[in-house]
């Protein structure tokens, strides 16, 4: 209780606009120095009070219905909003996705701020924990704070609109800010984004924020849903600036970035970064992550790129959800479309199996080669049978023989054979022979990132023995390697 205290007790001492620094001289400096110091500004506050002096506070007497975009507050002039209290009564499960926040600056038709508010507050997957740092607060109770300095120079507007079909029963929420004879020059205004990939996109890295004008970024959360189990990091941070083509800032792995360690243990939540959320190794696992660069922030002149690995080298495909914080002059670049409300929250990842075919990965232990092995591919969304391949590594071309089960007589003649197979940057050309004839080719090479592609062909069976070859011949001079990877097989009489 008392770090939670201290903290608060923190953010409004950092959050003054007068110089400390003749404070420090006068009365011994430290965080609490330009308290004592008198202010020009005048305090103000915009909230859900019950106009009619009854106790509809959180005006029950007027829900925010389906559709509705609500102003919350209507400022004029110079000033600075320094606080957002929050606490919302819905039947809705999702709300905290449904409800959208957004903040316009001096006047303009396109929001500096736009998330859905759980994300805004740091509440990924439209739920709700307790933590604490030093710009984003939530307490007991779902109780949503944040302490983000938000200057305007010509008037603000907040706005919420519910994307949902439930309505909100009540909306609490304190606006308060500062008011000004004049916003001083070089203030940059405050921009949040959301973004979401459900998956990942293969073979590209995850962009938290892409912005043109002048400015510096801040930070930002992310919201992971694992689709694979295992560990969802190992991805690094790169961050272009002013056109940079190789990242200006290159880091070496996500909890790296989100200054974590080794995977993370428990949950827990500092004043610039945290992991209040935190899953399993698991598939479906929920977690939430965040890094505030306070006193670190990063500038850019021109544009800026912050963009993160999902699993090393982009390997995984995750769910991520992230909304992104920064300062920048105006005009911003207009933010692409929300996701609608239905999308907003990624489907659980399940096992997907292909009817009536045949597992390839059931082989490898028939096939005497250390070259081949059984991949799970859960971490590239739902496509493949049982969530896993056959996977071929060899260095070079290569042949394998397959084993098949013997047929019997009755069951010869003519077949369609169908396969599943993979491909992606680092896989080779491939032929399928049978019983010493090629009756398949196809080539695995991938240049967006792995995929799952499927062949057929006719093909005549024997009773007995038949004797089934995979041949990998070469490779795309595009791609890094030799790799192939089957998924499954079904043979249909013709």
């Amino acid at each position: 209780m008392y770090r939670y205290l201290a903290i608060v007790v923190l953010a409004v001492a950092l959050a003054g606009i007068v110089s400390s620094a003749a404070a420090k001289e006068d009365f011994g400096g430290g965080l609490l120095g330009d308290l004592p110091v008198l202010k020009d500004f005048t305090a103000g506050r915009q909230s859900s009070f019950d106009p009619a002096e009854g106790n509809n506070d959180g005006r029950q007497d007027w829900p925010v219905a389906p559709g509705e975009t609500r102003q919350l507050a209507l400022i004029e002039g110079a000033g600075a909003i320094t606080h957002i209290w929050v606490t919302i009564a819905s039947k809705d499960p999702v709300h905290l996705k449904n409800l959208v926040l957004r903040m316009y600056w001096n006047g303009e038709d396109n929001p500096s701020v736009e998330s859905p508010i759980g994300d805004f507050f740091g509440m990924g997957h439209g739920k709700y924990y307790q933590y604490a740092s030093l710009p984003i607060q939530i307490g007991t109770s779902n109780a949503l704070n944040c302490f983000w300095r938000m200057p305007f120079a010509e008037g603000a507007r907040v706005t919420l609109t519910n994307d949902g079909l439930v309505p909100v029963r009540a909306f609490y929420y304190y606006v308060d800010y500062q008011q000004y004879k004049k916003l001083p020059t070089d203030t940059g205004l405050f921009h949040a984004q959301y973004r979401q990939e459900y998956p990942c996109t293969p073979g590209q890295n995850y962009l938290f924020l892409e912005a043109k004008g002048r400015g510096h970024y801040v930070g930002c959360n992310l919201s992971i849903h694992n689709r694979a189990d295992g560990w969802w990091g190992e991805g690094d941070d790169m961050i272009y600036i002013d056109g940079s083509e190789n990242p200006v800032l290159h880091g070496t792995g996500s909890e790296d970035y989100f200054c974590g360690a080794w995977c993370y243990g428990p949950a827990f939540s500092n004043l610039y970064f945290g992991c209040p959320l935190r899953g399993e190794h698991a598939k479906n696992a929920l977690w939430n992550v965040y890094r505030y660069h306070l006193t670190d922030p990063i500038p850019f002149n021109d544009e800026i790129r912050v963009t993160i690995e999902h699993g090393h080298a982009n390997d995984r495909n995750d769910d991520f959800s992230s909304v992104a914080y920064w300062y920048q002059t105006e005009p911003h670049a207009p933010f692409a479309p929300l996701p609608n409300a239905s999308d907003r929250l990624p489907a659980d990842a399940k096992v997907y199996s292909e009817a009536g075919a045949i597992e390839a990965e059931e082989l490898a232990p028939l096939i005497k080669s250390e070259d081949v092995s059984v991949q799970s591919m859960d971490g590239y969304a739902d496509e493949w049978s049982d969530g896993r391949h056959l996977w071929f590594r060899p260095q070079a071309p290569a042949k394998y023989l397959i084993p098949v089960p013997p047929a019997e007589p009755s069951d010869a003649g003519e077949y369609k054979i169908e396969v599943w197979y993979t491909a992606a940057p680092d896989y080779g050309t491939c032929e399928l022979w049978m019983n010493g004839e090629k009756v398949a080719s196809w080539d695995g090479f991938r240049a967006e990132g792995v995929a799952r592609s499927k062949t057929e062909f006719p093909v005549t069976l024997k009773g007995g023995n038949n004797a089934m070859e995979l041949r990998i011949t070469g490779k795309q001079d595009a791609s890094k390697g030799f790799l192939a990877g089957i998924d499954c097989y079904r043979a249909t009489r013709m």
